[in-house]
């Protein structure tokens, strides 16, 4: 089954990602204004350092800054809905298309959760954990919408490979799981 909305609503009820959260999010906004182009230009810099990212970037650096500036400023727009849900999965497989492969998403998220959170306690020493915790969920959530991206792609193949239908892949999975 495709990614579904439901599956993100339950995400953020298991992450206990609430208004608290989108408040914090939100009032986060203007330090990732001061913050965010430095955190872009570091990002893209190691991104660089590295053959296998180095050559998905190449030609490319301005265009895809611009694109994860817009990525980080939703990140404290205070609206985490369907609408966000939508673009984040076309964000995962964005991803998935150009090959990048998934253990560089989650190397990439842990660099954007330190240098997040640098800037949270360099901004709001006296209430960066609460602050820190919040953007920790959303980053989370982003993240898991980006894997469901390429567990998708994967069923995908899969399907194109054998010929079966994608229901038939997961009824098979979803037997395999019960007789373990």
């Amino acid at each position: 089954m495709p990614a579904d909305y439901q599956d993100f609503v339950e995400m953020k009820r298991f992450l206990n990602f609430d208004e608290t959260d989108v408040a914090n999010l939100k009032s986060l906004a203007p330090t990732f204004v001061i913050h965010g182009p430095g955190v872009t230009d570091r990002f893209y810099e190691t991104l660089g350092r590295f053959p296998e990212t180095a050559k998905l970037i190449d030609g490319r650096i301005d265009a895809l800054k611009a694109t994860h500036a817009q990525w980080m400023s939703e990140l404290f727009a205070g609206d985490y809905e369907e609408a966000y849900f939508d673009r984040r999965v076309k964000i995962g497989m964005v991803h998935v298309r150009i090959g990048l492969p998934p253990y560089f998403v989650e190397a990439v998220m842990n660099f954007i959760r330190t240098e997040g959170l640098l800037a949270i306690h360099q901004e709001h020493p006296n209430n960066a954990d609460t602050l820190s915790r919040s953007l920790l969920k959303i980053l989370d959530l982003d993240l898991i919408l980006i894997n469901m991206a390429y567990s998708e792609e994967r069923l995908d193949r899969v399907a194109a490979f054998t010929g079966m239908s994608r229901k038939l892949i997961e009824n098979v999975i979803t037997r395999a799981k019960k007789k373990k």
